[in-house]
């Protein structure tokens, strides 16, 4: 896996094409995925390194009938389809032993 070098970048080309249905929504998923991104492994109040605001704003967005996990799933794996695109060849290496 790559290390993730820029958090912000890497969460703006992550979801900023995904459906959310409002582009506060948009940011909002952009920056607490940023927020978790630089805080690997942290809960959501760790990542967001005692902002209150940004806590509360993550839980929102999170509560948010308009949102689930699959559709910030659907925009992460466009993006990744997207940029699987641009090699000729992909390995997709997978345990079939059970």
């Amino acid at each position: 896996m790559m290390p993730i070098f820029n958090a912000e970048q890497w969460s703006y080309n992550h979801f900023l094409n995904g459906f959310f249905g409002d582009p506060r929504r948009t940011d909002r998923v952009i920056e607490v995925a940023a927020d978790m991104a630089r805080c690997s492994g942290k809960s959501i109040a760790l990542s967001c390194q005692g902002n209150e605001a940004k806590v509360e704003g993550a839980y929102r967005l999170i509560r948010n009938d308009k949102m689930s996990s699959e559709v910030i799933s659907a925009s992460g794996f466009q993006h990744t389809a997207e940029l699987a695109q641009s090699y000729a060849e992909i390995l997709a290496i997978d345990d079939t032993t059970h």
